[in-house]
């Protein structure tokens, strides 16, 4: 997709950031969702598949760590599942993405959340970020055009800045390896339910490999990918 359609996309977005619907079916119906965030969220059949298996999972009062919580989907999920209980903590480093993640939040009330405008990496400080791709599809790297801010989730709870997770939720578009050995011993420990995306073979060989070594039985919710691009469901043993 070349920059002036990129752009046009995003003016088109913004323009219509401000109409919300009624989310028609799923784990959120009846819920206000901004028009411009794309039809399948409206309809309610967002990445299904990976909605159910975390619904499947996830338990009302869990600590939730949403690591590239896009415009809130699944942090609003959490939110609704644990009602007045639990807690969100959501990171998301694009700005677009942000301004979405907390009008959703504060046009349906959810409670317990709590927005950390930055990605996770092994290390804090900052990054340079690339956002010239869809809302979903933004990473992490050295060629990035935009400069974003980095946290250590890992030194964060150590240090007591976050609390230990019940649940975390990945998907930073090929960091998964980064976020995934700086939180290892908070997982080798507390032993978090984990909903993570891969992208491309070397970051799912790497994930497997990782919840195996820490003992989780795991599940690859499509199996058919061929690029390597996939969704993964894992419960320690």
């Amino acid at each position: 997709m070349n920059n002036f359609v990129m752009k046009l996309k995003h003016a088109l977005k913004l323009l219509f950031s401000g109409v919300y619907v009624k989310i028609k079916s799923g784990p959120l119906k009846g819920k206000k969702w901004s028009i411009a965030s794309g039809y399948k969220f409206i309809r309610g059949n967002y990445e299904q598949y990976k909605t159910n298996a975390f619904l499947e999972h996830f338990r009302r009062g869990s600590i939730f760590f949403d690591i590239g919580a896009h415009i809130g989907y699944y942090s609003s999920i959490a939110a609704e599942v644990n009602k007045s209980s639990g807690h969100i903590y959501a990171f998301e480093p694009r700005p677009m993405n942000i301004r979405f993640f907390r009008k959703h939040i504060g046009i349906n009330k959810f409670e317990n959340i709590t927005l950390y405008e930055a990605a996770a990496g092994e290390t804090d400080g900052m990054v340079r970020f690339d956002d010239n791709h869809g809302s979903a599809t933004g990473f992490v790297t050295s060629e990035g055009n935009l400069e974003v801010r980095q946290l250590s989730l890992g030194r964060m709870v150590k240090d007591g800045s976050l609390p230990v997770p019940d649940f975390i939720k990945i998907d930073v578009e090929g960091g998964e390896k980064e976020v995934l050995s700086n939180l290892r011993d908070i997982i080798s420990s507390a032993r978090p339910g984990i909903l993570v995306a891969t992208h491309g073979k070397e970051c799912r060989d790497f994930t497997e490999k990782f919840l195996t070594e820490n003992n989780y039985s795991f599940r690859v919710l499509n199996p058919e990918a061929v690029s390597g691009d996939t969704e993964i469901i894992a419960v320690p043993r």
